[in-house]
């Protein structure tokens, strides 16, 4: 199976970008972004294949997956974080902060110390947690097994920045520091088997949002930085898959992606919202339409 690859792709944002991710073993060890030599890259001195994607303006039929299943949405107040079917997880301050996890009733099951940041998965089995294990061990991944109150510690992932469960709740996606570098991947589970698909990320950008496909199979991450007292922004969305690789979908200097979500397997919506640089403009919706996937990303 072959893949017809697109001339380059430059910003605005009427013009974007997406690598096709297909298992075929292809190397995509190369990996850079289309960015302006005064701007900072996320993946410094290296290089990338990209093709086109479809965009188009959201309409008021377009709603995302996390509308449609809210638990796989940010919490909007993580000291009480809903889980799917009425569970809480509610927060403590002090100086051994956590949770207190309760089911569906109101009944306390839990309290797990050393913990923030929770996330429900979407059959309600699982927390995903930021553990502070020690010192030498800070902000790790872990997972809460909520019908024991067990905590496993993922110590392949420390200085955790986001995570975000699949539709399907067997794959937890995640950017963190892996090894000796920044690096995106995603937790498989229950048996916590650590995927990295891209490393030698920038450290000095931060992941602001992460959703995944409806198939489970791809997740987007919204990677940004704020450069030298704030003249620069760079804010963009780059996609992932369950092999390594990677492609950036957008390039655009002038605006910040916000509120990024999935319609379905092959649709990503996104808010535009102008930078201080585009003084009147006006923000928007936008959905892009992924090329049809061949073959199987397992």
């Amino acid at each position: 199976m072959g893949v017809i690859w697109s001339a380059p792709v430059r910003p605005p944002i009427r013009r974007v970008c997406v690598l096709v991710l297909i298992a075929l073993g292809q190397d995509w060890g190369q990996i850079h972004a289309d960015e302006a030599a005064d701007l900072p890259e996320l993946f410094p001195g290296q290089g990338i294949t990209r093709c086109d994607v479809t965009e188009r303006p959201a309409t008021a039929t377009d709603v995302s997956l996390a509308k449609r299943t809210p638990v796989l949405a940010e919490p909007g107040n993580w000291l009480d974080v809903p889980g799917p079917h009425g569970e809480r997880a509610r927060g403590w301050q002090g100086r051994q902060p956590g949770y207190r996890i309760f089911d569906g009733r109101g009944r306390l099951l839990h309290s797990v110390p050393h913990v923030s940041m929770p996330r429900w998965s979407p059959d309600g089995r699982w927390l995903a947690v930021s553990r502070w294990s020690s010192r030498e061990r800070p902000y790790e991944l872990g997972l809460v097994k909520v019908s024991t109150g067990e905590v496993i510690s993922i110590p392949n992932v420390e200085y955790l920045d986001v995570c975000a469960w699949s539709p399907d709740s067997r794959k937890l996606s995640f950017i963190g520091r892996s090894g000796d570098s920044l690096a995106a991947g995603w937790l498989s589970v229950p048996d916590t088997a650590v995927h990295v698909v891209a490393r030698g990320l920038n450290f000095a950008f931060e992941c602001l949002e992460m959703a995944w496909s409806a198939d489970s199979r791809h997740f987007v991450a919204i990677l940004h930085r704020e450069y030298e007292h704030d003249d620069v922004r760079v804010t963009d969305l780059w996609l992932f898959g369950l092999k390594p690789g990677v492609c950036r979908l957008t390039a655009t200097p002038t605006v910040e992606e916000s509120n990024v979500g999935w319609l379905d397997s092959r649709h990503v919506i996104f808010s535009v919202d102008p930078t201080e640089d585009e003084p009147g403009s006006v923000g928007s919706r936008t959905v892009l339409e992924l090329p049809r996937l061949g073959g199987s990303t397992h």
